[in-house]
């Protein structure tokens, strides 16, 4: 897993910034927008991008399909019994817009059950009811049954393909509660827009749809596209969501290197929220570009108290130690990765250096976890600098020269030429792993995809091998 989709994964997992946010003064039911919920990341699609809703068994090879077809189906255990109006007898059916004013209040009441419960007579009482199922997928995310909020969502965009609710729960299904990955960032992404020309001139869901839209910018790696969308949303949002906005704002502009305008930002988040794990994680890897590690390390250790599933205290591996691990790993790379290093240094850093991050427009993220400098094997004109990728897979241990050992370089942009080289940054490695192996396994796969970037792919390439 990248840094980047690491923290995309924290973001999800820590529930204490965005999805709160994004519930915040929504009402519910028949009185109003069914709302989101708090869960895991992702994002985006488009009025095409709704097939793999609608039917994923077909994003499945064929024979996989017919076993599915024969397979018996996994059922969960029966749920207890709850009714919406629990004074009134199982067999009495209450009116339908008496239920979705009860589910409203039970989301106030932040009782997902019980607006599920009621949610769901709605819909048996009134199968075309749009309110209904609203409220049942906002329930369902909410209780963190996310399989089956998919497919309440994909029921409400079938009978109302067009429907800015729906739109808009499932671009924050896709963005901020499915396991990240690219696919789903554009499936939010799309949905998100599509909701955002169905906004009119309701700030609130304006403000709403632009924070999603620029989230799913940031996790599709497009954080200067995402600046216009976070400050439509900051300039509209009130209460709750403006914070969430303004963090993901400064999110977008660390990614940019824009760390002044970056720390403005969290700070305007701090000061309203000053035990915001984000934040102050964010704050730290700003503060850690500054070179004042010590606050830096107070705000990450601060972090991993409010948050230690989504922020845990970062490994203690030394700098000589992370070398080493670097070296055992080049003599692990398949044969051909390492003659394709032979007079291609491989060196380690703690951070990437600034130089280097500007020198593309626009710029690298500061949390890459490698680098290639200089240009593809056999190609004379033209630089080309690739970044570490998503995720890689771990190369077979196979016998063969290792390519030359590695140097310790504290500044990556001392090569004012672009002579081939591969980088890989200790400190950005160490914050996607929890365990030494994974740590191992990390360097592996950057590696790997370096090593593509040195032979001339692009990430879309990288990314179909499953060296995002």
């Amino acid at each position: 897993m990248s840094f980047r989709a690491w923290l995309d994964s924290a973001r999800a997992a820590g529930l204490g910034l965005l999805a709160p946010a994004l519930l915040a003064g929504v009402p519910v039911g028949c009185r109003g927008e069914s709302r989101p919920a708090p869960g895991p990341p992702a994002g985006g699609g488009g009025p095409g991008a709704t097939l793999d809703l609608l039917v994923p068994e077909l994003s499945l090879p064929t024979e996989e399909r017919a076993v599915q077809a024969v397979a018996p189906p996994v059922t969960a255990p029966p749920r207890a019994l709850r009714r919406c109006f629990d004074d009134l007898p199982v067999w009495t059916e209450s009116a339908v817009p008496d239920l979705l004013d009860r589910a409203a209040a039970y989301f106030e009441a932040d009782d997902a059950a019980g607006a599920l419960a009621c949610a769901e007579e709605a819909a048996r009482q009134a199968p075309r009811s749009i309110e209904a199922h609203h409220d049942r997928a906002a329930a369902l995310m909410r209780l963190g049954r996310l399989d089956d909020a998919r497919e309440a969502v994909t029921l409400v965009l079938a009978m109302a393909p067009q429907d800015t609710q729906a739109l808009e729960l499932a671009a924050d299904l896709y963005v901020n509660h499915l396991a990240p990955s690219s696919e789903r960032a554009a499936i939010g992404l799309a949905y998100a827009r599509r909701a955002s020309r169905g906004a009119g001139g309701m700030r609130a869901r304006v403000a709403r749809v632009s924070l999603l839209e620029g989230q799913a910018l940031i996790d599709l790696g497009q954080a200067h596209q995402a600046l216009r969308p976070l400050s439509r949303a900051v300039a509209m949002a009130d209460g709750d969501l403006r914070p969430a906005a303004t963090y993901e704002l400064s999110v977008a502009l660390f990614e940019l290197a824009r760390f002044d305008e970056a720390r403005e930002q969290l700070e305007a988040v701090l000061a309203l929220e000053p035990d915001n794990a984000h934040a102050l994680f964010h704050m730290g890897l700003v503060l850690e570009r500054a070179g004042a590690l010590v606050e830096a390390d107070a705000a990450f250790a601060r972090a991993s108290e409010l948050a230690p599933d989504s922020f845990p205290p970062l490994l203690l591996v030394s700098p000589r130690d992370f070398e080493e691990r670097v070296r055992q790993a080049l003599a692990a790379l398949p044969r051909e990765a390492q003659e394709s290093l032979h007079d291609v240094p491989v060196e380690t850093a703690d951070l990437p250096a600034l130089d280097d991050l500007v020198a593309e427009s626009p710029p690298l993220s500061p949390t890459i976890l490698g680098l290639f400098r200089g240009l593809p094997l056999g190609r004379h004109a033209g630089p080309q600098v690739g970044t570490t990728a998503a995720r890689t897979k771990k190369g077979r241990s196979t016998s063969g020269r290792v390519p030359p050992g590695i140097t310790a370089a504290a500044s990556p942009a001392q090569y004012s030429a672009p002579e081939r080289a591969i980088l890989l940054y200790r400190r950005n490695l160490l914050r996607t792993a929890r365990t030494d192996a994974e740590l191992d396994e990390a360097i592996a796969r950057t590696l790997l995809h370096e090593v593509g970037h040195l032979q001339g792919e692009d990430d879309g390439s990288l990314r179909d091998r499953g060296l995002e």
